[in-house]
């Protein structure tokens, strides 16, 4: 479903972004050894912390712009 604020576009993408982490994660935790480890601290914390951060920088970039209502 396409929104047309760009508020909604870009908490939709840190939200999927997110999950997609949270999935990694999640998957990893069934592998044993030290590569799903590194997967599990890597791949996945940079997914989940990017999804975060995008997440904030959208809730404050998006203050300075006038709504449309």
């Amino acid at each position: 479903m396409a929104s047309a604020s760009p508020l909604e576009w870009r908490l939709q993408i840190s939200g999927i972004i997110l999950i997609l982490g949270l999935l990694v994660e999640g998957l990893c935790l069934l592998g044993r050894g030290p590569i799903a480890f590194i997967l599990f601290v890597g791949l996945g914390g940079f997914l989940f912390v990017v999804g975060i951060l995008l997440y904030l920088y959208s809730l404050v970039s998006v203050k300075g712009e006038p709504s449309k209502e």
